[in-house]
């Protein structure tokens, strides 16, 4: 570390058998040769200094095209078994590899500490809907998915609720991503399970409005709740935030249906503001 370096290790696991080497780029161009020099200068290093390791672990986010995959087929020909140091060499791509073969062996606990703000780490009855909000992330809309049947809630329990201007300009932009959100719940093997987060997201809608009974606070408690503390700092997460916090705000599994006069009349307290 510091002036010294780290000696081309990020990180050594398995009492010294596994030796990592970590590799993120933001760059969209000349990204081959950028990362085949990153992998053979961090190998070479790890060679030169650490003499317990056995498999040798490269975790990128950088897309690992053609010049990378033949530098790595050449170090994997030179440690194969039989030669003088022999080595298991492995690339993990990023995301999908890191959450796979790593953090999903972690509990929501241990997630949450190594990352505040996970996604469901303190209501982990709502922790099966992270597929959920991955499929309403990284999907782009398709003009197939049909918007003109999204009919927007009616303005009586948006009233009612004094629900702000702010906030209908999220529900609005989630609601583009309703069909999904059902064709996500049908194709899920439990058939209850919409059921049973609709009962959970009431249940937190609860616990909200005992901490504080104005509109504003109650939704962001509710997506907090979703999708972690920090879920702004990500556009895609914010939309998938809303898409499910107004999925169940329409079905009326939470905030509060305007009551009637008994002739079918809804009475309507006025909005008092954003």
């Amino acid at each position: 570390m510091g002036r010294r370096g780290d000696s081309g290790c990020d990180g050594i696991a398995e009492n010294g058998s596994i030796l990592y080497a970590c590799y993120g780029s933001r760059a969209t161009t000349g990204i081959g040769s950028k990362t085949k020099k990153k992998l053979l200068s961090d190998f070479n290093r790890a060679l030169e200094n650490w003499d317990t390791f056995t498999t040798w672990r490269f975790v990128t986010n950088a897309q690992f095209g053609t010049e990378p995959t033949k530098a790595l087929l050449t170090l994997r020909r030179e440690h194969w078994f039989g030669s003088e140091r022999p080595l298991n060499i492995e690339i993990w791509i990023a995301p999908d590899d890191l959450w796979e073969k790593a953090l999903t062996k972690l509990t929501l606990e241990q997630l949450n500490e190594i990352l505040p703000g996970v996604p469901h780490s303190q209501n982990v009855q709502l922790a099966d809907l992270v597929e959920l909000l991955k499929v309403l992330e990284t999907r782009e809309r398709k003009a197939s998915e049909a918007t003109d049947q999204i009919k927007p809630v009616p303005s009586s329990k948006i009233d009612y609720n004094k629900i702000s201007q702010t906030t209908c300009a999220e529900f609005k932009e989630g609601r583009l991503l309703s069909p999904r959100i059902d064709q996500w719940f049908n194709q899920q093997s439990d058939p209850s399970l919409r059921d049973a987060k609709a009962l959970r997201f009431r249940s937190i809608y609860e616990e909200a409005r005992k901490i504080s009974d104005d509109p504003r606070e109650i939704v962001e408690y509710i997506y907090v709740a979703l999708a972690g503390k920090n879920f702004r700092m990500d556009t895609k997460r914010a939309n998938a935030a809303y898409a499910v916090t107004v999925y169940f705000f329409d079905s009326c599994d939470i905030f509060e249906e305007p009551p009637t006069d008994g002739k079918g009349a809804i009475n309507v307290i006025a909005n008092e503001g954003d």
